[in-house]
C-alpha cells in the first residue's frame, strides 16, 4: 500500500513569467497479502494438496496462492486460485478473505466487483485484521463498493493504525493533516507520518519531509525535509523525486546542481508526475543544465497539461508561440511515442490519486 500527499510549491518560468505550482497527490500501491512469492518443493505442494483436500483452511489458502502465482510444478490457474481461496475464506481464514477481496478489487480471476471486495475485507476486518481494516478505509474513502464516507474511512484507518500498520498510519496522518473526516491535528499528523516513515514507507517519508519543509506539525527544518524526501525518492516515490529535483535546481538546503535536478525530475516525469513533467519542460525551455530544446519542453508541458496541470497548459501555450510548425509536429510525434511506451494518461490526475491496498 501506499498513501502519499502534497508537496512543495515550485516555480516555472517561461519568457520571464513565473508560474507557481505544486503537486498534491495521494498515491499508494495495491499490495496484496497473498502476493508474496510462494516457494515450495514437490513434496510440500503434495502435502498442501493433501491437507487442502481434507479441508484444512491454511492449506487451502496456500494452494490458492500457489495457483495464483504458478510454479514449474503447478501451472498458474486463476479459477483454481479463487476456488481454494473461497474454501478457506468460508472457514473464516482471514488471509483468504483478504485474498478474495484483493481479487474482486483488481478483477483478477473474477469480474471486478468492489461490493464483493468490501464484503470479504469486512469479514476479516471485523475479526481484527489490520490490513483488512485499512482496506475498508480505502473503500470508504474512495466510495468503491460502499458509499463514500470520510468518517467511516477515518475510523477504519484508526483501527489499523493502532496496530502499527504503516499504510494506515500514513493515511490517517494525511486525513489529520487535511482535516478530512472532521479531524485536523497537525501534530498528530506528523506523529503518524513519522511512525510510518520509520517503518520505511516511502509515501510517509515524503509527507514527513513536506511537513518539515513547511513547518507544519514540526519545527521547520530543511535539512530534515531533504533527509526524509531523499529516503522516499531513493525508493522511487515520484512526488519526493520531484521535490528533491526542485531542491537541487534552486539550491535549497543543498548546493545547486542542475544535473541532479534534471536526473530527479526525469525519474519522476517518466513515472507520470505532472509537476515533474512541467519542471523538466522548464529546464529544457530555460537552458537549466541542458541544451535549449523547445521540442522536448513542449512534449513535457503537453504531458503535464494532459493531466489537467494548469501551469503545464499555460507553459505549453507560451512555448508554442515561439516554435515552428515543424517543431510542434516533431514534439507531437515524441508525445505519441511516450504514450505508446507508458500508456494513456488519465485525466484529472486519476492515476496519481488512487489509494491502493496495504501490504502486510
Amino acid at each position: 500500500m501506499r498513501a502519499a500527499v502534497s508537496y512543495l510549491a515550485f516555480a516555472l518560468s517561461i519568457g520571464g513569467v513565473t508560474l507557481a505550482f505544486g503537486e498534491n497527490d495521494l498515491t499508494s500501491k495495491p499490495t496484496f497479502r497473498g502476493a508474496k512469492t510462494v516457494v515450495l518443493n514437490r513434496a510440500q505442494i503434495s502435502d498442501a494438496q493433501r491437507r487442502a483436500a481434507a479441508g484444512e483452511a491454511d492449506a487451502e489458502f496456500v494452494l490458492g496462492a500457489i495457483y495464483r502465482q504458478g510454479t514449474s510444478l503447478l501451472a498458474k490457474n486463476d479459477s483454481e486460485a479463487i476456488r481454494w481461496f473461497r474454501k478457506a475464506a468460508d472457514q473464516n481464514f482471514s488471509d483468504a478473505q483478504i485474498a478474495l477481496g484483493d481479487a474482486y478489487a483488481s478483477g483478477e480471476g473474477v469480474t471486478q466487483d468492489y461490493a464483493e471486495a468490501a464484503r470479504w475485507y469486512s469479514k476479516a476486518a471485523q475479526a481484527g485484521d489490520a490490513i483488512a481494516a485499512h482496506d475498508m478505509g480505502v473503500l470508504y474513502y474512495l466510495g468503491r463498493g460502499v458509499p463514500h464516507n470520510d468518517s467511516r474511512a477515518f475510523d477504519w484507518f484508526l483501527r489499523a493504525a493502532r496496530k502499527g500498520l504503516a499504510d494506515a498510519e500514513c493515511m490517517l496522518g494525511f486525513m489529520y493533516d487535511r482535516g478530512i473526516g472532521g479531524h485536523r491535528d497537525l501534530g498528530e499528523a506528523a506523529r503518524l507520518q513519522r511512525a510510518a516513515a520509520e517503518q520505511g514507507l516511502a509515501q510517509a517519508q515524503a509527507e514527513l519531509g513536506t511537513m518539515y519543509a513547511r513547518g507544519e506539525g514540526v519545527h521547520k527544518d530543511m535539512a530534515e525535509a531533504f533527509r526524509w524526501m531523499s529516503a522516499a525518492a531513493q525508493q522511487g516515490e515520484p512526488s519526493a523525486q520531484n521535490n528533491i529535483g526542485y531542491f537541487f535546481e534552486k539550491g535549497i538546503g543543498i548546493k545547486q546542481n542542475y544535473g541532479e535536478a534534471f536526473r530527479w525530475f526525469a525519474l519522476a516525469a517518466e513515472q507520470g508526475s505532472p509537476a515533474a513533467q512541467a519542471n523538466l519542460g522548464d529546464m529544457y525551455a530555460n537552458v537549466h543544465g541542458v541544451p535549449l530544446d523547445y521540442i522536448e519542453a513542449y512534449k513535457w508541458f503537453t504531458l503535464a497539461a494532459a493531466q489537467d496541470l494548469r501551469e503545464g497548459s499555460e507553459a505549453q501555450k507560451k512555448i508554442a508561440q515561439i516554435m515552428t510548425n515543424r517543431q510542434v509536429r516533431a514534439a507531437q510525434s515524441r508525445i505519441s511515442l511516450w504514450l505508446q511506451q507508458h500508456g494513456t494518461i488519465e485525466r484529472n490526475g486519476l492515476q496519481h490519486s488512487i489509494i491502493y491496498f496495504a501490504k502486510p
